[in-house]
């Protein structure tokens, strides 16, 4: 199980390589991705314990990846190896319709749990963030632990 202090070792780690190989830096990550300043900054030194989900994923859009990718805890060394980008995901086969059905599911179920209400943006970030993950970790099944985290973040 991540702890919430690896996952924002690792949230850092993949920001910092991604822009390194975009040649970014902080001031114009931070500009493109239209986020207040110090935003990417507090990520990098620890400082902000739970980024929004609004952040990572106006991040991950100027670094070309997905939340997940930033997500993952491993080094990357070179562009080449970066995962697909979003826009390449969205074009692939549905090859999971059972899936995606039990992610709306189970995000509908958690966010009535939570007495929760979240724009339509953020439940279609969670459904697509949480099926992009738990297709590639086993599509059989919605990665409930991710899940929670990653509805924790949206509704933090």
């Amino acid at each position: 199980m991540v702890n919430n202090t690896e996952m924002r070792t690792a949230i850092a780690k993949q920001i910092s390589v991604r822009m390194k190989a975009k040649n970014f830096s902080i001031l114009t990550l931070e500009r493109e991705a239209g986020l207040k300043t110090h935003s990417v900054r507090n990520i990098l030194r620890g400082k902000s314990k739970r980024p929004s989900a609004d952040i990572l994923q106006a991040v991950a859009d100027v670094l070309g990846c997905t939340v997940k990718d930033l997500l993952q805890n491993q080094e990357i060394f070179q562009e080449e190896e970066f995962s697909e980008s979003k826009d390449e995901q969205l074009n692939e086969t549905y090859a999971y319709p059972t899936l995606y059905l039990d992610t709306v599911q189970f995000v509908n179920n958690v966010l009535h749990q939570k007495g929760r209400n979240v724009t339509v943006k953020q439940a279609l970030t969670c459904f697509e963030e949480i099926y992009f993950h738990s297709a590639q970790k086993d599509p059989t099944k919605v990665d409930k632990e991710f899940s929670e985290w990653w509805i924790d973040l949206v509704v933090g």
